[in-house]
């Protein structure tokens, strides 16, 4: 199962979290980063609910397939951790039949879920649930340290002290090797035993998976979470609380690109009760018949099912729904076709509602389809509340917004939902939708009031004596959703059936022609969100926290015929392909790299003082206490390192570091486990102690140093590409008709924009000063970085400015102060200059200094740059 184009956007966002995590060793500080380069620097505040452990947060919708954008996030988040981290994850979810479904989707070898999971981890992979776990059932510290062990639990086994929770506290005979390998924990729990289940989990340390976490923010909630003592906690919801971290927004609009819900929902008015029940059989009856008049129904089969909400006035009573069945077989239904779903009966058990086989098409429930229920052939939830009551869709609405077989369908109403409700405060009910649609993920962007229906004019009939007949009396204790006359429905729906042969649009139809067209409307406001490219593939609530700034309506002109030139990879025809131009990627640069015959002079000196460095930044805050090793890890591996003999010390030192490294994509892992082979067979008898004390720092010098050889490589393939043609400079960047920059001024004259990025520094606040002052500059722009221009070759620089001169002439310009007169700046000035060799003699580029001063080779100073500008 492939990723869909949002959720690859979720991980994205994770992996670029993960990547500045690394880079400033603060989770706080990498979060704040995050979100100033997504130009939503609001969103950035992170919420420190859990000290020294990194807690993310998913907001997807319901029906957005939020588990499997997990079992994606698993990879990622260990891949940042040191590779001595033990793969275990705990993944909570708050009711047992999301249980019972998550532990069936990843133990089952054929579903998605656990294919992803083998795909990442060679399918060593182990799933638990809480009693395999208190057996000791293939749960040992081996088994631990060779596989991943997913453990799936529920909430409420160690929420508190209940009896089952109980179970987790107490002393386990079966878990005391995890004892004896463990050593007394660094953060016992109260209560519980060493050997206990709990604690166990607790020192292995486990990467925390918190399902629906919005159930989890109580006091004995983050009591647990705590307990579980996790490296990193990763959040999935639909309606974050509001300390959630949020790394990644998923809003309805995505979910309907994407075909994964029926959106937007329909919501009708009725006048009665049994006009709600007349138009939700008559409409799911008109939508089965669409569904089989599908072509396409052989391959992806849909039996649309209608939910009747029953509300009671107390206690949910069996005998009272069954009464509610009676009374809709009375209306002509075939009871087999009819099942209730409430918190005591449970008659969807065992029924695979997706199946040919499976006769059910109505389902009478009150809240009980909530988390953990889904089908997507529910269509039509209808709401029996009568007009004086209030109608409480609010927990169910999201179990009818899948869209089945994740496709749009040739006939368009089977791609909406529908809700019908009789009520006199309509407003309200359509409060109560909205507030469905928010817990489910959506917005009140997401449905539509369909206008009433006209009257019904009735038939003349022929007089006839008529003898009236007595209205039968309604107990007082009957529960206002059974207050409806089943032979009065059964004869409005055979009225409409024998209506269907004449040529009078039958009601289903017209009911159906409103959604549609309703349908369309929402399809047309989506489409017109998606006019700024950027914006695009933000949600709504990111869209809002985002700045935005015009192209000034002098300008606008310059930039839609202005392409900026930028390197392209030539890929020559085939039998397969004309030949194309690929826009270069310097991952492509690495073709033909090895790390045979390479030099490996490395200076090991400080790398055993990695640990205590972090300690140090520790105190600052910020630093995942994941990212050093525990006095439990560092106890057991020094036992266990004293109890090996030399040689077999050597060896696992150079597995561990292999395995640290081998998350290189553009080295070949054979030539990598020969590199370092190479270079700890050279090390004298000092640097092997220092290895054996410290084989992650170890492993950080020789990262660094493929880093500056894979480096060398890029910058040595795109000189020679480029000399012979394989790279060439075209056409390509358009500046945008918008740009959203993370802080911003208005100050200086002749911006682009209405306004501009306003981080500058002295150097680059003078520098505009100037360009406002040279009479043959037209605009000028501050480029932002990871958003703008990028001149992608053998590393990708955003240049900090674009300049266009009156002659049309496009200049690009790197200040740099004099501290930064090293060798990222010369590589800066090397891809720059053969950019401009490149583009042609319309581009200019320079690299800027305050003073002429000890110059790079090919920098200017401010004063040489002013000159040569004037002169251009």
């Amino acid at each position: 199962m492939e990723l869909k184009n949002y959720q690859k956007k979720a991980i994205k966002d994770l992996n670029r979290y993960l990547q500045l995590l690394n880079e400033t060793r603060n989770y706080a500080a990498a979060f704040r980063l995050f979100w100033q380069e997504q130009s939503a620097p609001a969103l950035g505040h992170y919420q420190d609910i859990m000290p020294g452990v990194p807690n993310l947060c998913f907001k997807v919708p319901t029906g957005g397939g939020k588990t499997f954008l997990a079992c994606n996030a698993v990879k990622p988040i260990f891949d940042t951790l040191p590779f001595t981290k033990a793969k275990v994850v705990v993944w909570l979810v708050p009711s047992d039949a999301i249980l019972s479904q998550t532990v069936k989707a990843l133990k089952d070898p054929a579903h998605p879920y656990r294919q992803k999971l083998n795909a990442d981890y060679g399918s060593s992979v182990v799933v638990y649930t809480k009693q395999e776990l208190l057996n000791g059932q293939n749960f040992n510290p081996t088994a631990v340290t060779e596989q991943l062990s997913v453990m799936v639990l529920s909430y409420d086994s160690f929420r508190g002290r209940g009896k089952e929770a109980l179970k987790a506290y107490q002393q386990n005979s079966a878990l005391e090797p995890f004892s004896k390998a463990l050593g007394k924990p660094e953060a016992p729990i109260e209560k519980a035993d060493e050997t206990a289940l709990f604690q166990v989990i607790n020192q292995l340390s486990p990467l925390v998976i918190v399902d629906e976490s919005h159930h989890a923010r109580s006091e004995l909630s983050l009591e647990m979470l705590k307990n579980f003592n996790p490296c990193f906690v990763l959040d999935l919801t639909a309606t974050p609380k509001e300390e959630s971290n949020i790394i990644s927004y998923v809003d309805a609009v995505q979910l309907k690109k994407e075909n994964m819900v029926k959106l937007p929902v329909i919501v009708y008015n009725r006048d009665s009760q049994s006009e709600v029940l007349a138009d939700a059989i008559d409409l799911r009856n008109r939508l089965e018949e669409l569904a089989e008049s599908r072509p396409e129904q052989a391959r992806q089969y849909i039996r649309p099912i209608a939910l009747f909400q029953a509300q009671p006035r107390g206690k949910e009573e069996s005998t009272t729904f069954e009464r509610l069945r009676d009374k809709l077989v009375e209306i002509g239904i075939p009871v087999e076709q009819i099942a209730i779903r409430t918190a005591d009966v449970n008659e969807l058990k065992n029924q695979d509602l997706l199946s040919r086989d499976c006769p059910i098409r109505y389902i009478i429930t009150v809240n009980a389809l909530k988390e953990g229920w889904d089908c997507p052939f529910a269509y039509i939830l209808a709401s029996l509340a009568n007009k004086t009551s209030r109608v409480d869709v609010e927990q169910i609405l999201g179990r009818i917004l899948r869209l089945p077989h994740t496709a749009q369908h040739s006939q368009r109403a089977l791609n909406l939902s529908y809700v019908l409700t009789s009520s006199n405060d309509f407003d309200k009910t359509v409060d109560q939708i909205v507030k469905g649609l928010n817990s489910a993920g959506f917005s009140d962007k997401d449905y539509r009031v369909s206008a009433p229906l006209p009257p019904k004019e009735p038939e003349p009939e022929p007089e006839q004596l008529t003898i009236p007949q007595p209205v039968p009396e309604v107990p007082a204790d009957t529960e206002e959703f059974l207050d409806f006359d089943a032979q009065t429905v059964s004869r409005e729906l055979e009225r409409r059936q024998a209506e269907g042969a004449s040529p009078v649009l039958p009601r289903s139809d017209a009911m159906l022609e409103q959604a549609e067209q309703a349908g369309q409307e929402y399809a047309a406001a989506v489409e017109q969100s998606d006019q700024d490219p950027y914006m695009q593939n933000l949600p709504w609530e990111v869209r809002d926290q985002v700045t935005t700034f015009q192209v000034k309506p002098e300008f606008q002109q310059d930039i839609e015929t202005l392409e900026i030139p930028q390197f392209f990879q030539v890929v020559p025809p085939s039998l397969f392909s004309d030949g194309v131009y690929e826009l270069l990627e310097k991952e492509q640069l690495a073709d033909e790299f090895t790390l045979k015959g390479k030099a490996y002079d490395i200076d090991f000196t400080a790398a055993d003082d990695e640990i205590a460095e972090i300690d140090v930044r520790e105190k600052e805050g910020g630093l995942p206490k994941a990212f050093k090793m525990d006095d439990t890890a560092q106890r057991y591996f020094k036992e266990h390192f004293r109890s090996l003999p030399p040689e077999s010390r050597i060896r696992q030192c150079k597995d561990v570091m292999f395995h640290q490294l081998n998350k290189l994509n553009m080295v070949d892992s054979v030539e990598l486990r020969n590199y370092i082979e190479r270079i700890v067979d050279d090390m004298d008898k000092d640097q092997l102690a220092g290895m054996e004390k410290a084989p992650l720092g170890y492993a950080a010098k020789i990262k660094d140093k493929i880093d500056f050889l894979l480096t060398q490589h890029y910058k040595d393939t795109f000189k020679r590409w480029l000399e012979t043609e394989r790279i060439v400079c075209k056409p390509s960047y358009k500046l945008p008709l918008n740009i959203h920059p993370t802080t911003h001024t208005n100050v200086y004259g002749g911006s682009l924009y209405q306004a501009e990025e306003g981080n500058m520094n002295k150097l680059e606040s003078a520098l505009v000063r100037e360009f406002t002052a040279l009479p043959n500059i037209k605009w000028w722009h501050r480029n932002i970085s990871r958003q703008g221009f990028c001149i992608n070759g053998f590393i990708n620089h955003y240049p900090d400015f674009i300049v266009m001169t009156q002659s049309g002439r496009i200049i690009l310009v790197e200040p740099k102060g004099e501290q930064l007169k090293n060798d990222n700046s010369r590589e800066k000035i090397e891809l720059g200059d053969a950019w401009r060799h490149a583009a042609g003699n319309q581009y200019r580029y320079y690299m800027v200094f305050q003073d002429g001063d000890n110059l790079l080779p090919g920098a200017v100073s401010v004063s040489q740059f002013v000159d040569t500008v004037k002169a251009l």
